[in-house]
C-alpha cells in the first residue's frame, strides 16, 4: 500500500488539469492523470517523471459513470488510497444561439460539464467516507454566474455544478472531507481559444494572449489541495479575489 497522497485529475491531457497534474506532483502527490484517451496524457506523465515525481495515465470518459467507478475502483487497488480528485474535464461547445445549437451537442455539454463532475465525486465519495477524509475540487467558472449570448450550454451547466458544490457542501458538513467549486479565470487554454473564435458575446472581443498560463491556477488548486481551508468548502473560490491570493501566497 502506498502511504503517498494520491490525486486523480480528470481532463489532465492539456491546459488546467495538466498545469494542475504538474503542481499536484510537484507537492509530492502521486499524480493519476486521466483523458479518454490515456495517450493523450503522456507528455504530462513524462514531464511529470522527468522531474522526480510519480504519475501514469489511465483512460476515461467522464460521461459515464461506469467508466469514472473503474478508474476509481484501479487507483485503490493500485494505491491503496486516493486523496484528491480534481474535476477539471469540460468543454466549451456548443457555442451559438440557442435555435441553432445542435440538441445532442448541448446535452454532451452538460453531461461532460456537470454530470462528469457528479460522476467523479459520486465514485470517489466512499473511498472518502471509509477513510474519513478526502479533497475534491469541481472547476467552476465565473460564466456560471453571468448569462453570456451563445454560451448557454455552458453556463448552463457550470451554474448547475456550482449549485452542486454547495449541496454537496452541506452533505460532507462536519466530515473532513472537503470539497470547493474553483474559478480560475480566464486562461490561456486551447478550449479557450476555440470558443473565442466564434464572435457570440463580448467576451470574445478579449484577447486570449491577456489571460492566465494555466501553471497560475494550477498552483491555486494545488494550495487548496494541501491546505484544505475548512471555511471555504462548500463554496466557490475565485482566483480574482484578493483575500484568497493572499492566503495562498500569490502576487498582485
Amino acid at each position: 500500500m502506498n502511504s503517498t497522497t494520491v490525486a486523480l485529475v480528470m481532463g489532465a491531457s492539456r491546459g488546467i488539469g495538466a498545469a494542475t497534474a504538474r503542481a499536484l506532483a510537484a507537492a509530492g502527490m502521486t499524480t493519476i492523470l486521466t483523458a479518454r484517451a490515456a495517450e493523450a496524457c503522456a507528455g504530462g506523465v513524462g514531464e511529470i517523471c522527468a522531474a522526480g515525481g510519480a504519475a501514469e495515465a489511465l483512460s476515461c470518459d467522464v460521461s459515464s459513470y461506469g467508466d469514472v467507478s473503474r478508474v476509481v475502483d484501479e487507483v485503490c487497488k493500485r494505491y491503496g488510497r486516493i486523496d484528491v480528485v480534481v474535476n477539471n474535464a469540460g468543454m466549451m461547445e456548443p457555442v451559438g444561439l440557442t435555435e441553432v445549437c445542435d440538441p445532442q451537442a448541448w446535452s454532451a455539454a452538460i453531461m461532460v460539464n456537470l454530470v462528469g463532475a457528479f460522476h467523479g465525486c459520486r465514485a470517489v465519495l466512499p473511498v472518502f467516507r471509509e477513510t474519513g477524509r478526502g479533497v475534491i475540487v469541481n472547476l467552476s467558472t465565473g460564466a456560471a454566474f453571468h448569462p453570456l449570448v451563445g454560451w448557454g450550454a455552458y453556463c448552463s451547466a457550470k451554474a448547475g455544478l456550482a449549485m452542486f458544490t454547495r449541496v454537496l457542501g452541506l452533505e460532507l458538513s462536519g466530515s473532513d472531507i472537503k470539497v470547493y467549486g474553483f474559478q480560475p479565470g480566464m486562461v490561456k487554454t486551447t478550449m479557450t481559444r476555440e470558443a473565442l473564435k466564434k464572435k457570440v458575446n463580448r467576451v470574445a472581443e478579449l484577447d486570449p494572449e491577456d489571460f492566465s498560463d494555466p501553471e497560475v491556477p494550477a498552483r491555486a488548486i494545488a494550495w487548496l489541495c494541501r491546505e484544505r481551508p475548512d471555511d471555504l468548502s462548500g463554496g466557490e473560490v475565485d482566483i480574482n479575489d484578493a483575500a484568497f491570493r493572499a492566503r495562498a501566497g500569490m502576487a498582485g
